[in-house]
């Protein structure tokens, strides 16, 4: 095969990470920023033995569900070219085939995916960086930053303090900024990450100068020092609750689609008065909280610190005693717990479960499980091993949590037994 640094194929399907894929001269090649149908051009950047990698350079016979980016730099928003019903329909293609090649499941009670209300302007926080006086995303496989004045995934109160900064922003202050929104009260708050050299007195000043642009920033800490302004906690409400949120404590990124699936695991578990549940990787409480509201006792396992805190503040904020808190590995908790519990929430990281946690659920014998993933192809790891130790499937539900990006939140309902 002679390969060329361009070569051109037509794509005829998506892969997970959202690349269109095809073949040329026999050998799989992955297209960013393809889609099935379309005939291209693409850049290779990567050459393995088994596949080719690329960008998409030319757009040659586009397809139907082509759009037209609402950013010209969107790295962030890669998936910003597909019309929103096909980004949907591409999720499910993603799943479904993952679930089938990598897990070897078949007749997947698979529900049609839930989309979001809001496609655009879903965003809850955002993680930009700093070069000089820019603020914006890095560039795709790069650390260049591309600046950015507004973005449309960002609720409004973001982009206002957003579009402040990028006017006020001098040179050698910052290398980061994390900004953080409240849906339920429309205010902002923002964690500056300062350079080492950082002159605190310009920090101090610029603080002073944006939050009086912006009404609604209302607060401002500089990460690792005493300097802030105003508040340093935010404020969220979420399944009739209120949420105290730390500034680095993790917290789903579209409210709409999380109360979402708080009701999915509700009606997988139907927590009732004196029942005994479990949570893991519970973070902040987005799950025991309202468990334990409905009358059950939960017991809430997670490794970070400070969003246990946040936990237990957000018990007692909302009057709730139900739920213990258990600061650790789940891998490390899970042996000292001998139940019984009738049901329980997996919501892993990314990298999905600790084998040492799948093995000490099937020493648990939980008659219920709810398990929820970011990732379909992690998932499609993790089942297996569910499975064998008796667990059936009685729905899968993908969530579009992130629209314009390909990432796919799922929530799986599993239960002990024969169907």
């Amino acid at each position: 095969m002679t390969l060329h640094n361009e070569i051109e194929l037509t794509l005829d399907g998506i892969a997970q990470g959202g690349a269109g894929v095809g073949r040329y001269e026999g050998q799989v090649v992955f297209a960013t920023g393809g889609l099935p149908g379309e005939r291209v051009r693409v850049l290779l950047g990567e050459r393995k033995p088994n596949y080719l990698r690329g960008l998409v350079s030319v757009v040659l016979e586009p397809s139907p569900d082509r759009v037209t980016p609402q950013l010209d730099a969107g790295d962030h928003a890669p998936w910003q070219h597909i019309a929103y019903a096909a980004q949907l329909r591409f999720k499910t293609t993603i799943l479904r085939e993952q679930l089938e090649r990598m897990a070897g499941l078949t007749d997947l009670p698979l529900a049609p995916i839930i989309a979001a209300p809001q496609p655009w302007g879903y965003r809850n926080s955002a993680r930009l960086h700093v070069a000089g006086s820019e603020v914006g995303y890095h560039a795709s496989g790069s650390q260049t930053v591309v600046a950015l004045t507004s973005d449309p995934l960002l609720l409004p109160a973001l982009n206002e303090a957003l579009a402040a900064l990028a006017g006020q922003l001098p040179p050698n202050l910052l290398n980061g900024v994390t900004l953080r929104g409240s849906v339920a009260f429309g205010y902002a708050l923002a964690l500056l990450h300062a350079l080492p050299e950082a002159d605190m007195a310009a920090l101090a000043h610029l603080i002073q100068v944006w939050r009086a642009l912006v009404p609604s920033l209302a607060g401002v800490t500089v990460a690792g020092s005493d300097l802030s302004s105003g508040a340093t906690t935010l404020h969220e409400e979420l399944a009739g609750l209120i949420f105290s949120l730390s500034p680095t404590s993790f917290f789903q990124v579209n409210v709409a689609q999380a109360e979402r699936m708080v009701t999915l695991v509700q009606d997988a578990l139907q927590p009732a008065a004196g029942q005994a549940l479990l949570d893991l990787y519970a973070g902040v409480g987005t799950f025991a909280l309202p468990l334990a509201a409905a009358g059950a006792e939960v017991t809430a396992v997670d490794e970070a610190r400070d969003a246990l805190a946040d936990g237990r503040r957000n018990a007692e904020l909302n009057g709730i005693s139900g739920v213990r808190w258990v600061q650790s590995p789940v891998e490390r908790a899970l042996p000292a717990l001998v139940g019984p519990y009738a049901g329980v929430v997996l919501d892993p990281p990314r990298r999905g479960c600790h084998p040492a946690v799948l093995e000490e659920l099937a020493r648990l014998r939980i008659p219920r499980l709810v398990y929820i993933s970011c990732h379909p192809g992690i998932l499609s790891r993790d089942l297996p091993a569910l499975l064998r130790t008796g667990y059936r499937i009685e729905s899968i539900q993908p969530i579009d949590l992130f629209p314009q990006t390909p990432h796919i939140e799922t929530v799986v309902v599993l239960a002990l037994g024969e169907g």
